[in-house]
């Protein structure tokens, strides 16, 4: 469930991660929530409707390793986001709905919306971490601001590593397909549909199918 003032383009984006097996909310610039999936529910209890249009701060209550207070109305997260700054993933306890804590790491993505200066975080949470070989890139330039672009026409290295079948079943995941679904639609074995997947999330350097989700959107790539 989301805010009833998305609209347009953020709308797909949070369509897609609704049915995602990774727990993931959103949070706009002033620190609300405006997204909240199933299973962020089912980690932390809270239904969309108790947290949607609330301050992230006011709900999660969310704290360092040490205790200390990390979510706040002055969260670093939303001013890094402000300013474009890319946010690398990081350790945080969440109270979830029965005052349980939940110790997480987090992911997030800054999708840019077409409004200037607003932006939408999205915040991807694991209750375990995994690591992936990581792909370096000399100088990665800026991504575009309008158009939504093929892979191969990307500024983005990571896109274009991307096969034509890769980016046939990232469009299938963007879809909410799952792997199974994927699988019968492209005439392969499940195990090939997994490969495929494994190799998106390598080449895109995320950690996830819902990552890789908002990597597309965030990218503006054509899944189509």
């Amino acid at each position: 469930m989301w805010s009833g003032a998305v609209r347009g383009e953020m709308a797909a984006v949070f369509g897609s991660l609704a049915p995602s097996p990774d727990p993931v909310f959103i949070t706009d610039r002033h620190n609300r929530i405006v997204f909240w999936n199933q299973s962020a529910e089912r980690m932390l209890g809270f239904s969309a409707a108790e947290v949607v249009g609330k301050p992230c701060a006011e709900r999660l209550e969310g704290c360092d390793a040490f205790g200390n207070r990390y979510c706040s109305e002055s969260c670093p997260v939303t001013a890094m986001g402000a300013r474009g700054e890319s946010v690398n993933h990081f350790g945080l306890q969440l109270k979830g709905r029965d005052g349980h804590v939940v110790t997480v790491d987090v992911t997030i993505l800054n999708l840019g919306a077409s409004t200037p200066g607003d932006f939408f975080l999205a915040h991807i949470l694991r209750t375990e971490r995994i690591e992936l070989p990581s792909l370096k890139d000399s100088d990665r330039p800026a991504p575009p601001p309008s158009p939504f672009a093929s892979s191969r026409e990307s500024p983005d290295i990571r896109a274009r590593r991307l096969s034509t079948r890769e980016v046939e079943v990232l469009g299938m995941l963007a879809a909410g397909r799952s792997t199974p679904e994927i699988a019968i639609a492209l005439h392969i074995s499940n195990l090939t549909a997994r490969n495929h997947i494994q190799n998106i999330l390598y080449k895109l350097e995320v950690h996830s199918k819902s990552e890789a989700v908002a990597f597309a959107f965030q990218k503006r790539l054509k899944l189509v």
